[in-house]
């Protein structure tokens, strides 16, 4: 793929346009030499055009869409006597690629770029480009990082604590949460590959959700908890190693809205995905239901107390069996234990608490918890 070559071959120019972790292949229906392979779309480059002026026009007219490039693989490929191909790294700037020049296209991921008959001359760029899917799109969302969608997929770090979790999101699966993301083996880097849960992700800082997706999302909590009352697994858990107590299920531990995929109905914005299950382990259902009443509220800032008190009551409401009143008086110290959990984790070198390190945690969350405490007072004397 390199080497030095005449300065009077034609250029041809290929784009690789890369979308959620997948890259788009085109079928060549001419000559006949080619017809039935599969290709990066492009054409040559006119005398008078750049290399990324002649990949834009020629997506343009053979896929009706407009690209925008925003980087290069290596190499340049002689494909026939007098011709030689580099390919351009595209996104997808406007518009859905129909093909016009072509018989078929496909959005293939890393796993996937084997199962087409790629052209000779494509060939030589497919590891550089399979590296660069498997880097995928970072997802915004989640609270400790890292995940990444390739296609219907995310992908992630794992941890001594991820067959536990395997095994917990496959019983959830079972007991009908078809909410909680499947768990579908490891990839090339190592990495869990789970179902892709689409939906819009709440800001937590700058947001509050509407009453009745609160309402929803307790409603959602009470059917896992109701999922895990008969499981008593053994196992290893993020933060802990020991067995369940009596009075303990497994418990989501970080159920906030930057863990869930919303999606709007005629009802409102309601709860159509639950992720990040990696902080789940033994707890009592008062912990998730503090830690929800901290950042659904959300009571890690002042929303107003009367506010805070009437979206108590509906999160108690919602959730069934218990008062605004307990869910109040626990937050503070489940917000306690959490703070220490991520000083711990931080300190053995927990890649994805150290990750809490970089948005201020777990100083940010102690100086809004101090405030809560102030504010107590106020949100009790508000309750209905």
């Amino acid at each position: 793929m390199t080497g030095s070559l005449p300065s009077d071959d034609v250029d041809v120019v290929a784009a690789a346009i890369v979308r959620h972790g997948r890259v788009l292949a085109a079928r060549r229906v001419q000559p006949t030499d080619v017809a039935g392979g599969w290709e990066l779309p492009g054409g040559k480059v006119d005398v008078d055009e750049t290399a990324e002026d002649a990949v834009v026009r020629e997506i343009r007219e053979e896929l009706g869409c407009a690209i925008e490039i925003v980087g290069s693989l290596g190499g340049r490929v002689p494909i026939k006597p007098g011709y030689t191909m580099t390919v351009k790294v595209a996104r997808l700037a406007s518009g859905d690629p129909v093909p016009h020049e072509h018989d078929a296209v496909r959005w293939l991921g890393p796993e996937e770029l084997d199962d087409v008959a790629w052209l000779e001359a494509d060939r030589p760029f497919l590891p550089e480009l399979r590296e660069r899917l498997l880097d995928g799109h970072l997802l915004d969302g989640g609270n400790v990082g890292g995940a990444r969608r390739i296609g219907p997929t995310v992908r992630r770090a794992t941890g001594p604590w991820s067959a536990s979790v395997h095994r917990l999101v496959a019983h959830l699966r079972r007991s009908g949460l078809v909410e909680v993301p499947p768990v579908y083996g490891a990839d090339a880097r190592g990495r869990e590959v789970l179902g892709y849960l689409p939906g819009r992700v709440p800001d937590v800082d700058t947001e509050v959700v509407h009453e009745d997706t609160l309402a929803d999302a307790m409603r959602w909590l009470r059917r896992f908890h109701d999922a895990v009352a008969e499981y008593r697994p053994s196992g290893t858990w993020r933060t802990t190693h020991r067995a369940l107590g009596t009075d303990e299920i497994i418990c989501h531990h970080d159920f906030a809205p930057y863990n869930v995929a919303l999606s709007s109905s005629a009802d409102g914005e309601r709860v159509v995905g639950v992720f990040d299950w990696d902080m789940a382990g033994p707890g009592r259902p008062i912990d998730d239901l503090a830690f929800a009443a901290w950042n659904w509220v959300p009571l890690f800032r002042d929303v107003g107390a009367s506010v805070s008190a009437v979206r108590l009551e509906v999160m108690a409401a919602a959730y069934s069996g218990v008062a605004a009143a307990e869910i109040l008086d626990h937050v503070a110290p489940r917000l306690q234990r959490s703070l220490d959990v991520i000083a711990a984790g931080q300190a053995a070198g927990d890649p994805g608490m150290l990750q809490l390190r970089t948005r201020g945690e777990p100083d940010r969350s102690a100086l809004a918890l101090a405030a809560l405490v102030d504010r107590l007072p106020a949100i009790r004397a508000a309750s209905p």
